[in-house]
């Protein structure tokens, strides 16, 4: 079971934590591009998906891995609409998108990837379960997470 699996079965299904993605374009133009296609995925209601594909076996990703034919071949695997996805890939809403969460990541200091947030505490890298759950488990005893009172909560996405 991988990490992530791990703490949404364990924290996001309980309510206790709620879990963000931000791509980022750390690698120059073929990052901001998967961002972008990831983003575009989320349009069509299949980011978690895109985004596991393209990242989920923690193998680092080649150039060519993350082209444009690439990333639509992994679209269509996932029955997206292709012209859609396509365009909304290459929409300035797509690339304000990209650029407000690299805006972010530099507010908070997230200059590596993967990076994380627990409760404001930064976690950096790709870490062992151990490791999160005892961040977890500090802020839930000290700053619970109440999703009544948090405003970028989305019911839809929590688990």
């Amino acid at each position: 079971m991988t990490t992530e699996i791990a703490l949404i079965e364990e924290y996001v299904n309980a309510g206790t934590l709620r879990i963000e993605w931000r791509d980022l374009d750390f690698f120059g133009e073929d990052s901001e591009r998967a961002a972008r296609a990831a983003w575009a995925a989320g349009q069509q209601s299949m980011f978690h998906e895109f985004h596991g594909a393209l990242y989920g076996d923690g193998e680092q990703l080649t150039p060519a891995d993350l082209t444009e034919e690439a990333l639509l071949e992994v679209a269509e695997q996932f029955g997206l609409d292709t012209a859609t996805f396509s365009a909304d890939m290459e929409s300035a809403e797509a690339a304000d998108w990209v650029e407000a969460n690299v805006d972010e990541a530099s507010a908070i200091g997230a200059f590596n990837t993967p990076s994380f947030l627990v409760n404001g505490q930064p976690l950096a890298g790709a870490l062992p379960a151990e490791e999160f759950e005892a961040a977890i488990e500090l802020a839930a005893e000290t700053a619970p997470y109440d999703p009544a009172a948090d405003p970028a909560a989305d019911p839809a996405e929590a688990g």
